[in-house]
């Protein structure tokens, strides 16, 4: 039986003492660390400049998941690559390259993931499914943690599903925001295959708790 993955998002940890915190996620049995990337442009937000990414790559064991959120996506993706990323998401919105980032993030090994805020149709996006193998729906407004999570994301989960097995695609569907042991069961019925949860479980004691309750 499949088991959902998860991927700890790391926005809220404490960056002052970024070396314990990775240690303490890579003693976890989640799956993937979740590394949001911000210029301030894109979202308001700024986090993960060159030597936080560092840091993180230097620190970690865990495959990790790139999510851009930012103007020029082209600028960071080397980068992300060059620091162990598995996964690098770049947003639809606001990006008339989002094609050719996801074959530059193809070209260099990594898996290629289309991002998209809760706003944007599934059918607006449709024709991008040949080229990506994640599939990042945002179930809150990208930019910011610790958000309830949008039920609107159960129907764009059904959306997505029906066109990847029409299709065929082999197509991973990650959900970012807002998730905790009160909806990660749903997402997992609907078809989902990565949950990103930050708060839930970074400020649970337990880390292993929190992760488990999730795939529960």
């Amino acid at each position: 039986m499949k088991k959902t993955e998860i991927s700890v998002s790391i926005l809220d940890c404490n960056f002052n003492d970024i070396e314990n915190e990775i240690t303490k996620i890579n003693n976890s049995s989640c799956d993937y660390i979740h590394v949001d990337v911000m210029d301030g442009r894109f979202v308001p937000n700024i986090a993960f400049d060159d030597e936080t990414i560092k840091k993180v790559n230097l620190y970690s064991t865990k495959k990790l998941d790139y999510h851009l959120m930012v103007k020029n996506p082209k600028d960071y993706i080397t980068k992300c690559a060059k620091n162990n990323a598995e996964i690098i998401s770049v947003h639809y919105e606001e990006n008339d390259n989002v094609y050719n980032d996801l074959i530059s993030i193809k070209n260099l090994g990594c898996k290629a993931g289309l991002a998209i805020n809760p706003s944007t149709k599934i059918a607006e996006v449709s024709k991008l499914f040949k080229n990506i193998d994640i599939l990042l729906l945002m179930s809150v407004k990208a930019g910011k943690g610790g958000q309830n999570f949008l039920n609107s994301t159960f129907e764009k989960i059904n959306d997505s599903k029906k066109i990847i097995d029409e299709m065929n695609y082999k197509i991973k569907i990650e959900i970012d925001g807002g998730i905790d042991n009160k909806v990660s069961k749903k997402l997992f019925d609907l078809g989902s295959n990565i949950l990103v949860s930050g708060s839930y479980i970074i400020k649970n004691k337990n880390l292993d708790s929190a992760i488990t309750s999730l795939r529960d």
